[in-house]
């Protein structure tokens, strides 16, 4: 029996240097300035932010389905994320983040993952109690006040469907996708693209 980083240190050797330069679902969008400033009404990212920013440091279901979760739903560049990481955890050594960041956070490569660890904020208010305090509505994918993770998620599912639909453990979600109609993705498509302008300008 090994340990979770001991496997981290295999999926390295023996997935580099591809994985260095891996993106499979060719995400290129930069990181919301959130991420540099910890300025967010977010309550989550917010405090995600600024763990690390105070202590180098966050719990390992705020660096998966908080900091990689929403930057891989917004459409992040996998290998930007994976040096802010570096940046800013104390214990970011490269054969430790890199599979985790670029192989589990982001899917960039399906090396190590199955599937995508992508959710809406369900998932965050169910593991946490951030959702309670926060400005954003979890339970609203469109309209003012929507909490991001939604409309995000569905846009995710929806741009990489060639990619992800037949893949393992996602048959449920592309259920769902199905059966949206014309109208709520419309709103959808409108939400995600104002939470991308929002990330991008400083004012999510």
């Amino acid at each position: 029996m090994i340990g979770w980083r001991e496997f981290m240190r295999h999926v390295y050797r023996e997935s580099m240097p591809a994985m260095g330069e891996a993106n499979q679902l060719d995400q290129t969008r930069d990181l919301p300035e959130a991420y540099w400033t910890g300025d967010t009404d977010m309550v989550c990212l917010s405090e995600a932010v600024g763990h690390v920013r105070d202590h180098g440091y966050a719990h390992h279901i705020e660096r998966l389905m908080v900091l990689a979760n929403f930057a891989l739903i917004y459409g992040a560049d996998p290998h930007e994320l994976n040096r802010w990481f570096h940046l800013g955890f104390v214990d970011a050594f490269h054969w430790v983040t890199t599979p985790n960041v670029v192989g589990m956070g982001t899917f960039a490569t399906d090396a190590l993952s199955s599937k995508p660890y992508a959710s809406s904020a369900n998932y965050v208010n169910g593991m946490s109690d951030y959702c309670s305090g926060c400005p954003y509505y979890h339970t609203k994918t469109t309209g003012e006040g929507a909490c991001p993770f939604n409309a995000l998620y569905w846009d995710f599912l929806k741009d990489n469907e060639e990619t992800l639909r037949g893949t393992g453990r996602m048959g449920l979600m592309y259920s769902h996708v199905d059966g949206k109609d014309d109208e709520e993705w419309a709103a959808i498509r409108e939400r995600a693209a104002e939470v991308r302008e929002m990330g991008a300008d400083g004012t999510l």
